[in-house]
């Protein structure tokens, strides 16, 4: 039972919590300040209220100096500093302490009231640059993600290379004069001809394995880095020794596919999937696979684009699928 729990913690996956973003909001503390704000001119107007209520009563001798007068008290005394009620022997006149101290506590209201408005406006204020505030932080804090994650993939590409294979399609075109076909012998020629000018041409110093698969010429590439000026020679040797072998009776054509590969992977698996590439009819192109394009998308300079060709079973075996989405490469003219 003590292993079945052991097995069973392990197999319970941590919940992933997402970092938000913090920041400085102003708006809580002119919140804070509006509602106190609120609350004390309530208090001064009830006060106010209570004041005059009780004032009413003492001037029509209900009530006396004696009970909840003590309430009063205090705000009458303040108003008699400035405002004194002097009786007049033998005239009956009504002492309006309490009515000056009612008018005093309502134009404190009326003056806590502007004070309040006034504070709600700068909470509206500070909502919105608290939400400005709040909306670059986060736009930094996925642009710091971003740059994270290409640091990652370019310290990864920097050390992935590329699979490069090359197939050299040459037929002869119906309805040319028999004595200008060419032997079998004769096209294998020029097919090495292309394949040799095109090894002549390229920098081998960082090439790890290269060879012949299935008649086509296949490069191992240790770097991605050196991907731009690759396709810039192949691109221009291809070109050229296709001029050079023009004629009405062949028909020429090439297809360069090219594939990622990591340090520890096998460059033979690699060959399998361009090998399948291959077999789509496609005819004078530059196909990379999904792998690539992720790689050379991270590359600092890019002097080609890929635009995508559909997604299509790369798997060997027909029964088992692989779809991958490939990509043709052409010159970026922007």
């Amino acid at each position: 039972m003590a292993n079945a729990s052991a097995r069973h913690k392990k197999n319970v996956k941590r919940k992933v919590t997402q970092k938000t973003v913090k920041v400085r909001e102003t708006a809580s503390t002119f919140a804070m300040l509006k509602n106190s704000v609120k609350t004390i001119q309530v208090l001064i107007g009830s006060y106010a209220f209570l004041d005059i209520m009780f004032w009413l009563a003492y001037t029509g001798k209900f009530v006396g100096q004696e009970g909840i007068y003590f309430l009063f008290k205090p705000a009458w005394d303040f108003v008699n500093i400035f405002y004194t009620y002097k009786s007049v022997q033998g005239k009956d006149e009504v002492d309006f302490t309490g009515v000056v101290c009612a008018i005093c506590l309502m134009v404190v209201a009326i003056i806590l009231k502007s004070v309040y408005e006034y504070l709600a406006e700068l909470e509206e204020n500070a909502k919105i640059a608290d939400i400005k505030r709040k909306e670059r932080a986060e736009k930094r804090a996925v642009a710091q993600k971003k740059t994270a994650i290409h640091n990652r993939k370019l310290a990864k590409n920097q050390e992935s290379g590329f699979v490069f294979l090359l197939d050299i399609s040459i037929k002869q075109v119906s309805g040319f004069i028999q004595e200008d076909a060419l032997s079998p012998e004769e096209i294998a020629k020029i097919k090495n001809k292309f394949f040799t000018t095109l090894m002549n041409n390229l920098n081998l110093n960082q090439v790890l394995q290269k060879g012949y698969y299935k008649k086509k010429l296949f490069l191992v590439y240790k770097n991605a880095q050196y991907f731009d000026d690759f396709i810039y020679y192949t691109r221009e040797t291809l070109n050229s020794m296709s001029k050079e072998f023009v004629r009405p009776t062949l028909r020429i054509d090439f297809l360069v596919g090219l594939n990622a590969i990591a340090p520890n992977e096998d460059f033979k698996e690699k060959l399998d999937i361009l090998d399948t590439v291959n077999k789509l009819n496609l005819k004078n192109e530059f196909i990379c696979t999904q792998s690539l394009k992720d790689i050379y998308s991270c590359m600092p300079k890019q002097n080609y684009v890929m635009s995508s060709k559909g997604v299509y079973n790369l798997s060997k075996n027909l029964n088992v699928s692989n779809n991958q989405e490939i990509f043709s490469l052409r010159e970026d003219t922007y």
